[in-house]
């Protein structure tokens, strides 16, 4: 083998190792790419502005989808995770939503006061209540001398804060007949100071106190012949 062919190999040699080397690089250059592009997760974004303390609908959040590694690491995925929870602070539209951002709602508005009574298990609650439902609160009075027999509704529209676990009944409460021993739940709402009066005294005076529960949506408003029903006869 001659000089020249000696050359001619070392510089193919050469050539093989300098391909190899691009490649290489090229490769560890894809794999960084698809490291950062790859895989991708779909995080929820807010399609409008909400305010504090407003809660955040499925129609107020939009899907984005992010490569992982750039998503923000306590991003919101599930829009599941949005239900009973309201804004913690103003937010802008486009904001990717993340834990903290949202929070329960307040338990008590401005101006509100918590009032507890306890209401008959069986016909106030049946267990279908909870923080967060709103219910009528309904009272009946015993006939007097000059009034009938009379339901009226004390309260409508009354937010439940917290449903506290049944005991007996016992004691001097209105709602503790000698007939049906019983259970009673202490049920805690959320109501103006001049609710909070009309309850009190609906449950001081009256022989029964009971709740009737709202369907989600619908509007507390009642007519006033709606709110009393006297039985005459």
């Amino acid at each position: 083998m001659n000089p020249r062919q000696r050359r001619a190999i070392l510089l193919l040699a050469l050539a093989t190792l300098g391909l190899l080397g691009v490649f290489v690089l090229v490769a560890g250059y894809v794999a960084d790419v698809r490291e950062q592009v790859d895989p991708k997760v779909q995080v929820l974004v807010l399609s409008k502005a909400v305010h504090a303390h407003q809660s955040v609908d499925d129609g107020d959040v939009t899907t984005m989808e992010l490569p992982r590694r750039w998503a923000p690491r306590r991003a919101l995925t599930d829009r599941g995770e949005l239900v009973n929870l309201v804004a913690g602070t103003d937010l802008p539209a486009d904001a990717i939503l993340q834990e903290g951002m949202l929070q329960p709602p307040p338990r008590l508005a401005p101006g509100q006061r918590e009032i507890a009574i306890m209401v008959d298990a069986e016909t106030g609650v049946a267990g279908k209540i909870h923080p967060d439902s709103v219910v009528d609160i309904i009272a009946t009075f015993a006939a007097t001398d000059k009034l009938p027999e009379e339901a009226k509704v004390v309260v409508a529209g009354a937010r439940i804060v917290d449903v506290g676990v049944t005991v007996p009944k016992g004691g001097d409460k209105v709602q503790e007949e000698n007939r049906d021993p019983g259970q009673v739940v202490p049920v805690t709402f959320a109501l103006t100071p001049e609710q909070v009066l009309m309850v009190t005294q609906a449950e001081t005076s009256a022989a029964e106190v009971r709740l009737s529960l709202l369907r989600p949506g619908d509007s507390p408003e009642l007519t006033k012949k709606q709110r009393r029903y006297r039985r005459t006869s």
